[in-house]
């Protein structure tokens, strides 16, 4: 599923694509939602504001907001003592991330060496080896 993280999808087609991904994730989006639509109906009632978009479109911001900030609090809980953060590497990951790419370049470079010399031993790689 991650492969369609961040993708824009239009508000209406919400329910469609939880339910394509499994039953279950599409019960947390309706809850989710649920929950997200209640609170804005009763800020609206609170401020006796008529339920138009212009003015729920604030209230839904700002609800959508406080629930991504608990979300990086929890992921800050979560990777507590084994990442400072999960978004970002730091100075010794970035190190191990550039070395490690390095030595799969060179092995790549061999492997490609490697498949010229059986490219010119051809035909008896499959007699003597196989």
């Amino acid at each position: 599923m991650n492969e369609f993280k961040g993708i824009y999808i239009h508000p209406d087609l919400v329910h469609f694509v939880a339910e394509w991904c499994s039953v279950k994730y599409a019960f947390y989006v309706k809850d989710i939602m649920d929950s997200i639509d209640k609170k804005v109906h009763e800020k609206l009632d609170e401020e006796e504001l008529e339920d138009t978009v212009e003015n729920a479109k604030p209230l839904f911001e700002e609800e959508v907001g406080k629930m991504c900030e608990k979300q990086l609090e929890h992921e800050r809980e979560i990777y507590y003592g084994y990442r400072d953060s999960p978004y970002e590497l730091d100075q010794w990951e970035q190190e191990d991330l550039k070395r490690e790419f390095r030595e799969y370049e060179l092995a790549k470079i061999a492997f490609e060496a490697a498949e010229k010399k059986l490219k010119v031993w051809g035909r008896f790689v499959k007699k003597y080896c196989e």
